[in-house]
């Protein structure tokens, strides 16, 4: 009788070509090959995948600010996650926004609080959905998003934002590899798999229907490379600010990228993708052209004295600021001065150093997933 029902059962009819966009939280760029995220890999090898992108901040919300306004964090004001009282101002075009006025339905579907509309992230989304408080499995999240994919009838953007990268590292058993090492540091393998494997339906199931697929993140993570392991928020190096980045899709080509990118390139970008006008304003750069940036920057989350030895003051105004560019970086460390390529000082010096932070009824959200600033 089974196999009678689902041969008459007609299949779920094709979903139109849109764009989706996956940021999966706290996912470092050396953890996006075929052995931690086969499922993203397979969608680079039909696109483009850029080896060099980096984040601009290593907190959720003001990374992914940066991402939907093409803004670096000093131009739009968000230096911390929300749970501090940082709103996006709706002054800023966002993504979303500017696809919704050409008719492109908007959603977006999110796996914790920092990436909620507390911080202004729901700019343009025709629906949101995500928790009100600590986080929720990336399976919920799919559940709810593909609900709303199969309604659609015209061109979509879809916001799809997996959190369990993200400590604390919890994987299911079969997702973890002796290859990858022990303790923390195989759970956090373990996630990145995990979040991989869920995901990898919906990469195809876009693809298949000649839609785009954007997979990135909004920052990585500190594994036994610094003072305080699992730290993302303290730190400004490699692991944390260096992100993936794959897009594929119609028109877009097969190559690999070394030039450095910012995650802010893909608010041009993704109008291209979508063939609606760059309303300009920001500094980003399309990604679907010949990138040539002589600078871009990035800043930690906070200073903490037990983790960045020297840094001063404690907290979102000591945090360091940085200038990258193609031969190197230069910081500013508060409390102990710039380190690195002394050429770049004009430029970081012109970067907005951060104000106080807005102590908010919020707080509590941020501890409860980890955030003890």
């Amino acid at each position: 009788m089974l196999w009678l029902l689902l041969a008459c059962s007609k299949p779920a009819p094709p979903i139109p070509p849109g764009i989706l966009l996956v940021t999966v939280d706290t996912w470092r760029a050396d953890h996006f090959s075929e052995h931690f995220s086969p499922e993203a890999w397979n969608v680079a090898q039909k696109g483009l995948r850029f080896e060099n992108a980096y984040t601009t901040i290593g907190l959720t919300t003001p990374a992914h600010a940066s991402l939907f306004t093409g803004l670096y964090p000093a131009e739009h004001g968000l230096r911390a996650n929300n749970h501090h009282g940082y709103v996006l101002n709706p002054e800023y075009l966002t993504l979303a926004e500017s696809l919704k006025s050409k008719g492109w339905s908007t959603g977006a579907f999110v796996s914790a609080y920092p990436a909620g509309p507390e911080g202004g992230l729901d700019q343009g989304f025709e629906v949101f959905d995500g928790p009100t408080q600590g986080e929720r499995p990336t399976q919920t999240t799919l559940a709810t998003a593909r609900k709303w994919l199969s309604q659609q009838e015209g061109p979509w953007f879809l916001w799809v934002h997996a959190y369990e990268p993200h400590g604390p590292y919890t994987p299911p058993k079969a997702m973890q590899s002796k290859a990858d090492g022990k303790g923390e540091k195989g759970a956090y393998a373990g996630e990145v798999r995990w979040a991989d494997r869920m995901l990898g339906p919906l990469y195809r199931e876009v693809l298949a229907s000649d839609g785009w697929v954007v997979v990135t993140s909004d920052h990585g993570e500190v594994l036994d490379e610094e003072p305080c392991n699992w730290q993302h928020e303290r730190s400004s190096g490699e692991g944390v600010l260096r992100i993936p980045l794959a897009i594929a899709g119609p028109g877009i080509d097969v190559d690999i990228r070394t030039d450095p990118v910012s995650i802010i390139d893909l608010f041009p970008s993704i109008h291209t993708i979508a063939k609606i006008p760059d309303p300009g304003g920001h500094q980003a750069q399309d990604l679907l052209a010949p990138v040539k940036r002589e600078v871009w920057y990035a800043e930690s989350g906070l200073c903490e004295p037990d983790c960045s030895p020297g840094c001063s003051p404690k907290g979102i105004l000591g945090k360091d600021l940085v200038a990258l560019s193609p031969d190197g970086q230069l910081q500013l460390r508060p409390g102990r001065g710039f380190e690195g390529r002394s050429e770049l000082k004009p430029q970081l010096e012109s970067y907005g150093k951060p104000e106080a932070p807005t102590e908010s009824p919020q707080i509590e959200q941020g501890r409860a997933l980890g955030y003890l600033d």
